[in-house]
Parts: structure tokens; sequence; C-alpha cells
């Protein structure tokens, strides 16, 4: 299971490394969206939030 903590410009994903490789896909989705793109696009709260892959 991955932990996900996002917060305005920082993204931390705890888990392994199979399993970040895919939420990253997950996350740069059909576009191929960078990292920068994706945390400008997405200005989640700082809450921690669990996700499976």
């Amino acid at each position: 299971m991955v932990k996900t903590y996002m917060t305005e410009n920082r993204l931390r994903l705890v888990g392994k490394a199979w399993e970040i490789r895919a939420v990253l896909r997950t996350f740069a989705g059909s576009s191929g969206a960078t990292l920068a793109q994706f945390l400008s696009a997405n200005n989640a709260p700082a809450e921690a939030e669990d996700r499976t892959a």
C-alpha cells in the first residue's frame, strides 16, 4: 500500500518502488504530465491521504 502526502508544492510517496512507479504513472495519465505540472494543477490540502496501487 502506498501512502501519499501532498502539499501545495510537494509530493511524498511512501511504499515499495514498483508501487510508487505505478502511482506516478497514474498521476501522469495519458498526457504524460511532469511532476511539476501535476503539482501546479492539483493544489491539494496538506492532509495525509492513503491510496492503494
